[in-house]
């Protein structure tokens, strides 16, 4: 069995979109535990409706914090710390489980078109999604019109193109995080205890799944008694990119400092553990579009954590 955390804020149709696939394509027996970050919309009560575990807080609280509060009440010795805003693949987990049996990993994300190796397809992707998101961003939509989205991106059933990754990538994986969708196993968060001390997620990480790919190579290089994380690009989700960064959420709660990547690790670090992606070199157009957007000039936005 596996425990399923997930924090959410809201977003209630997408909520639905999540359940819809979770309960379609989970293969093993699972326990759901929802942290629900004071959501008004009726999102707690959906869940409990479907069985899951639902900490309902009476504030929002920012995502590291809101999965320790669910790995504290795990019970079983896989967990997978899965956003809301995604959409799982055909026997997701199961492939996921298999995939770190074969490679011998304790932590491992799964694939999705965000994180294709190759730079030409990624960026293809991301270009056509731009597109179909685009007047998207608050997710006015239905949860039937949101799977659409996701159809059409893969120009062809979700499932299809699944089944299509698995049968190219399978069984190989590569270096690199995805943090949409983490799958770790216990022994995963006891050895970082004791290489850091630290109990679960970086609380005062703004980009917490970048510090757990830092922590965990870090541990890899210097100990050797874990494998880097690795991308499984045929255990796979789909992910409603940057849809819902502009929208409004409540004020965190959180009283603990909140710093981000560089502010904890040194470039010499960053460049020894942190994750790489293989890249393209820009075209002429893409290095002038650079160009054009530092020099616009914006309003300073409030910097959160999609939950």
């Amino acid at each position: 069995m596996i425990s399923i955390i997930t924090a959410v804020h809201n977003q209630l149709e997408i909520n639905k979109l999540f359940l819809r696939f979770l309960e379609k394509n989970t293969h093993h027996p699972y326990e759901l535990i929802i942290i629900d970050n004071h959501s008004t919309d009726g999102s707690a009560d959906l869940f409990e409706a479907h069985g899951a575990t639902v900490i309902r807080n009476p504030e929002n609280h920012c995502y590291p914090d809101s999965q320790n509060m669910g790995m504290a009440l795990a019970k079983h010795d896989y967990f997978a710390f899965l956003n809301n805003d995604i959409c799982v693949a055909p026997n997701w987990d199961k492939l996921a489980i298999e995939a770190m049996k074969i490679h011998g990993l304790d932590i491992a994300s799964l694939g999705s078109w965000e994180v294709l190796e190759e730079p030409h397809q990624r960026r293809s992707f991301h270009q056509k999604w731009k597109w179909i998101r685009k007047g998207k961003r608050y997710l006015s939509g239905d949860a039937d019109q949101l799977e659409k989205m996701v159809h059409r991106l893969h120009g062809m059933p979700f499932e299809q193109w699944c089944e299509k990754q698995y049968q190219e990538h399978y069984p190989r994986v590569y270096m690199g995080v995805c943090g949409s969708a983490v799958f770790t196993s216990r022994n995963a968060w006891d050895i970082l205890y004791q290489h850091d001390g630290m109990q679960g997620w970086d609380v005062q990480m703004e980009g917490s799944d970048w510090d757990l790919h830092m922590r965990i190579t870090q541990r890899a290089i210097e100990c050797g008694d874990i494998r880097p994380p690795h991308i499984i690009p045929w255990a796979l989700h789909h992910h409603f990119s940057r849809v819902t960064f502009r929208s409004t959420p409540e004020p965190r709660i959180c009283d603990h400092r909140h710093m981000g990547i560089q502010e904890k690790w040194s470039e010499h670090q960053l460049a020894q553990f942190g994750p790489k992606q293989l890249q393209e070199a820009p075209s002429i157009k893409q290095q002038l579009r650079r160009i054009l957007k530092s020099l616009r000039i914006t309003k300073p936005g409030k910097s959160r954590e999609t939950v």
